[in-house]
């Protein structure tokens, strides 16, 4: 009885070339990413909070100094100011950098709200400050124990930060007031970009 003849197992010939190439193609796009591309695309400028905070949690109240419903301080994106009793030069300048950051937002201006939030009544200098240049920002009042226990430890309410809400009501991002507007404007139009929301 003649056995039967098992025929050659056939060699794959692109085997090896599958095998070169996964250790090859890491090695260019590693290379491409880091020669050519601008890394800077990639990165943000402002300090991203982990956890993000729940606007709610700051416990915003309005003129009659009534808690403000969530619903009421959603569905937009927010740029938050902190604002004491006065506003010195620093402050004045941190005022006019949103506004102006507002303003460089084009078409997408209205998908976005300014907000001051006062921690201490406004001195007639400041309602005046704010009559004159930034009658379209919202005003709110928080407590400063209040604002400083939601936002951290990290944080400096008296130091002129401004923060960024989603539509969602995250308090997602804070910058200082030594970052420049450019820096400022670059991120906040990455996140409007990549958001369909707002």
């Amino acid at each position: 009885m003649n056995e039967a003849k098992t025929e050659p197992v056939k060699k794959n010939p692109y085997t090896i070339w599958f095998v070169v190439i996964s250790f090859v193609v890491p090695v260019v796009l590693a290379y491409i990413v880091f020669y050519l591309v601008d890394v800077k695309s990639f990165s943000n400028h402002g300090e991203i909070l982990n956890p993000v905070i729940d606007i709610a949690s700051l416990k915003l109240q309005d003129e009659d100094n009534n808690i403000i419903p969530r619903d009421d301080l959603t569905y937009k994106w927010r740029l938050i100011s902190l604002v004491g009793n006065q506003c010195d030069a620093a402050c004045v300048s941190r005022l006019h950098d949103s506004r102006q950051v507002h303003k460089s937002l084009g078409k997408n201006r209205h998908r976005v709200m300014r907000m001051f939030v006062h921690t201490a009544p406004a001195s007639d200098e400041l309602n005046k400050l704010i009559a004159e240049e930034h009658a379209d920002a919202i005003q709110v009042n928080g407590n400063a124990a209040d604002l400083k226990g939601a936002l951290g430890e990290t944080s400096n309410i008296t130091e002129n930060e401004i923060y960024i809400m989603d539509p969602m009501g995250n308090v997602m991002m804070r910058f200082t007031q030594e970052q420049p507007n450019k820096d400022f404007l670059y991120d906040l139009r990455k996140l409007l970009k990549f958001s369909q929301i707002g």
